[in-house]
């Protein structure tokens, strides 16, 4: 057992992902070699939730309360500096091994029920590594409990272009709306990319850019791309989530670019935006898929 738990290898001819089991988070992946998303050592604690699943709600809560059926809950308040509790209750919890193969592993964890929280949600991670495709990643949520719960879910993988600075790599994406922040980095007032600075809709070098915002899918029927690139790699991540979060870590030198799938924007459970209630047996996924094309020079 090491600090962030059991690792799990999966190969295929083209990929090779690392899974652990503390958080159910995505150590690493290499696409031919070449990593495409910021690795760690599953002997060390990640910083930044790296590749770690986001559940019962993503992002940041205000104050850790929230009113839910005419019932007031508080969880513990885990981000100091803004008073909040940032991305739920499984990031930091023992995942256990439900099947395994070569090429692919299920996860299984359930949301233990505590004071502040007290559904019981059953939470299962599919990881398979797909020739021609990537690692796609499915999480499902299933409400075994007895009344209604909330519920949100994301994923905190940060791509990169085998570590180069993200200031001289392109980015694409498909995002036409984002959220501003406010003082305590919620998400708050839906507006044009345009008024930010974030239009990436067209090819467009990241620069010195500075994102730690949501932004809001254009069409979450259909798998949406957020495209980073040199001159050697093109490095993608497929999504139908609703939301992505889009985060450049200045604690990791800018070497990546963090790209969270979300259910929901911070503080859904307050302000109701993309909140899943989810009934008794009722069940939710959220897919992403991780991969990469090498540039044809």
């Amino acid at each position: 057992m090491q600090l962030s738990g059991n690792s799990i290898n999966l190969v295929c001819d083209d990929y090779n992902a690392t899974i652990v089991t503390m958080g159910g988070a995505v150590a690493s992946l290499r696409y031919m070699g070449h990593h495409i998303i910021m690795p760690f050592k599953p002997d060390v604690i990640p910083a930044g939730h790296m590749g770690k699943v986001l559940a019962p709600w993503p992002d940041r809560l205000v104050d850790g309360r929230y009113l839910f059926e005419n019932k007031y809950y508080q969880v513990p308040v885990d981000d100091i500096e803004n008073m909040t509790a940032n991305h739920g209750l499984v990031a930091w919890k023992e995942w256990h091994i439900s099947s395994i193969s070569p090429t692919a592993l299920v996860l299984k964890t359930y949301v233990s029920p505590i004071y502040g929280y007290p559904f019981l949600i059953d939470l299962s991670v599919n990881y398979e590594v797909i020739n021609g495709m990537g690692l796609k990643v499915d999480i499902t949520a299933t409400n075994i409990g007895k009344i209604d719960a909330p519920y949100g879910v994301g994923m905190h993988p940060y791509l990169t272009c085998e570590g180069e600075t993200i200031d001289t790599c392109r980015l694409t994406m498909p995002y036409k709306e984002v959220y501003t922040l406010n003082e305590r980095k919620i998400a708050d007032r839906l507006v044009p990319v345009d008024d930010l600075g974030f239009n990436f809709t067209s090819e467009r070098v990241i620069g010195d850019t500075q994102m730690d915002h949501t932004f809001a899918s254009p069409d979450a029927t259909h798998m949406n791309t957020v495209l980073l690139e040199n001159r050697d790699l093109k490095v993608y991540c497929k999504t139908n989530a609703p939301y992505m979060q889009i985060f450049t870590p200045p604690f990791l030198n800018r070497k990546c670019l963090a790209v969270a799938p979300m259910s929901c924007p911070s503080n859904a459970f307050n302000n109701g935006t993309g909140l899943i209630v989810l009934k008794p047996r009722q069940y939710h996924t959220l897919t992403y898929i991780i991969g990469a094309l090498k540039q044809v020079v």
